[in-house]
């Protein structure tokens, strides 16, 4: 007679199965097969954790033991306001008071039940982040400690839903959202623009029409503002020192955590002022100008291109010129995807 001896290591459901379940709680139509929208799904940037076998992250029963939990964020991601970060946040945590026991308090100093911020690479504790894409954020349980606390990968470009989100400031919208696509002149725009300025500043319209409207704000730009360091959000200064060395657009020299940044004063040498820059909509990813903003219209072989390209490439990536004439090997990079989301719920 033979004996079937069944692994301790083989799923305790059918491929199929697991698959219709995996598929169903993707809201995909349940195949049962390894078909390529399931493949697709589960390639996608995700939550880390097993989706239809039981699990245990951390060993033990770790849980609060108290329901006023604390919060507190610590710092920000360069591609969104900071007032759009703190209100995605607060409605994450919403979803968890609307059904739970549980409320939840922002602290503004202090050490608080979770200590939320944004790191690169090495930040601080035993799990280095890995890059764009990949790992997109971890948290820790309940306790004390690094216990508690969410941190998220900063080489990820972090927006709400789809598409960068960009809150204007100035103009005179009030600080309403850019709205693309938008016309301007009979042209459409889908990201800021500095056309019909000649100061340089990128704007966008706060309707899909500025031809009829007329709203506009200021989009995202160090030469608008910065964030954070100790110039009290004052904008960059172009040309400035920095170890006897001039810079003439913000950059990540003297730093470990690849922020860029820039002085606020002609001269960091001898004033020691600066912020941080933060990211515009049209900022490149990889190539040699990481985190600088693409250049329109721009040069490459000869043509003017006025939005990314994937020409001079085999790989079908797009990319654009950080500066107005470039050749692949110099200044460009890859346009920016949308590689995270800030979300109300996980």
């Amino acid at each position: 007679m033979n004996v079937q001896h069944r692994s301790a290591l083989l799923p305790a459901m059918s491929m199929s199965k697991a698959l219709k379940r995996l598929q169903r709680q993707m809201g995909l139509e349940e195949t049962g097969e390894l078909d390529p929208p399931t493949l697709t799904a589960m390639k996608q940037p995700r939550c880390g954790v097993p989706d239809v076998r039981s699990y245990q992250t951390f060993q033990g029963d770790l849980r609060w033991d108290h329901n006023d939990i604390t919060y507190r964020i610590m710092n920000y991601s360069p591609d969104m306001e900071a007032s759009v970060i703190d209100d995605a946040f607060a409605r994450a945590f919403k979803v968890w008071s609307d059904v739970t026991p549980l409320t939840f308090t922002r602290l503004y100093d202090g050490t608080a039940d979770i200590m939320v911020s944004f790191g690169k690479a090495d930040h601080g504790d035993p799990y280095p982040f890995d890059g764009k894409d990949g790992l997109l954020a971890h948290a820790y349980p309940p306790g004390e400690g690094l216990q508690g606390d969410a941190h998220f990968d900063d080489d990820e470009f972090w927006t709400l839903g789809k598409g960068p989100v960009v809150k204007t400031r100035y103009g005179n919208a009030d600080g309403a959202m850019c709205h693309f696509p938008f016309l301007f002149e009979g042209k459409s725009y889908t990201s800021c623009t500095s056309e019909g300025r000649s100061d340089g500043l990128p704007w966008c319209a706060t309707t899909a029409d500025y031809d009829k409207d007329k709203l506009f704000g200021f989009c995202p730009s160090e030469l608008l503002y910065t964030f954070a360091g100790n110039s009290d959000g004052a904008e960059c200064v172009f040309p400035f020192v920095f170890l006897g060395e001039t810079y003439n657009s913000c950059t990540t020299e003297g730093r470990s955590d690849g922020y860029r940044w820039c002085a606020t004063t002609k001269n960091f040498d001898q004033d020691k002022k600066y912020g941080f820059c933060p990211s515009r909509d049209t900022a490149v990813i990889g190539g040699n100008s990481e985190g600088e903003p693409c250049q329109f219209p721009f040069r490459f072989l000869g043509n003017t291109y006025s939005s990314c390209t994937s020409e001079g490439r085999g790989d079908g990536k797009l990319w654009c010129a950080t500066t107005v004439t470039t050749t692949v090997t110099r200044r460009s990079g890859a346009s920016a995807p949308i590689r995270g989301t800030v979300s109300s719920g996980s």
